[in-house]
């Protein structure tokens, strides 16, 4: 008789057993979905309920994701970006590379510059630019302006060079291209960083040349931009144009630039 006892006792505690792991099984399926409706939720399942929240308040489809819009952090890098970081072309072929120059979160002013005179008389040369610099005309080939103290920005002073190196009649178009690269090679070795583009071409003093731009980088981070430019002159002549500035006023730089290119000629 306390066999059978003992054996009915241990049937009905297996039977309870499976009674409660049942139970706990159903109930885990609806605390999960008390869960997502009320209770704690996931941080995927909060992150799509505060996007379509979101899409909501501004009128977007349910699902949709803003950043899928959002560029791939590449910048295409060509003749000069404006203080907001707009890449502007002119004439250079872009490069993708890695976000450089990225706009600062006040963007810098454009600049406004008075313009006057210069003569550069062992060149033969004048034309209009930016008041106030100095001049250097210590080398009878080459003319040298140099921002004023006073005007420095970014802690790199602009230069404006102008220099006449003497060809040979055989000389042509494929040698100013080469030419071009080569100073832009002596260039480079001033810097820690540079970047040079695709050489476009474009006349000086109504004669047919090259022109190319570059980004350099100095070893305490100071970031410089500029622009070479050459073309033949006369016969004998190869005419060397080369504006150099702190790179995050590139674009105003560059009317200093045009400025030159528009008005170089000859002293009557």
């Amino acid at each position: 008789m306390k066999k059978k006892l003992v054996l009915i006792a241990l049937l009905m505690l297996v039977v309870f057993v499976l009674c409660a792991c049942g139970a706990k099984n159903d109930n885990t399926g609806e605390n999960h979905a008390q869960a997502n409706q009320g209770g704690q939720v996931s941080p995927m399942d909060q992150q799509a309920n505060n996007q379509s929240a979101a899409n909501n308040d501004m009128g977007l489809p349910e699902g949709y994701d803003p950043a899928s819009e959002e560029d791939d952090g590449y910048y295409f890098v060509d003749t000069k970006y404006d203080e907001a970081g707009n890449a502007v072309y002119a004439g250079s072929t872009p490069i993708p590379v890695n976000p450089i120059d990225m706009p600062t979160a006040t963007p810098r002013p454009d600049l406004t510059f008075t313009y006057g005179e210069y003569t550069a008389a062992k060149l033969g040369l004048k034309f209009s630019s930016a008041v106030g610099y100095t001049v250097d005309d210590s080398q009878s080939d080459v003319y040298v302006l140099t921002e004023p103290a006073s005007a420095v920005k970014d802690n790199y002073a602009a230069t404006i060079t102008l220099q006449i190196m003497p060809i040979n009649k055989n000389y042509d178009l494929d040698d100013v291209k080469t030419d071009l690269k080569n100073y832009l090679l002596t260039e480079k070795t001033k810097y820690e960083g540079w970047e040079s583009y695709t050489a476009a071409s474009k006349t000086l003093m109504g004669e047919k040349g090259y022109y190319n731009n570059y980004r350099a980088e100095k070893i305490d981070g100071t970031i410089v931009r500029g622009r070479v430019h050459m073309a033949i002159i006369g016969e004998n002549e190869l005419l060397v144009l080369h504006v150099s500035c702190p790179g995050w006023f590139n674009t105003s730089y560059m009317k200093v630039y045009d400025q030159i290119r528009d008005t170089l000629a000859r002293i009557d």
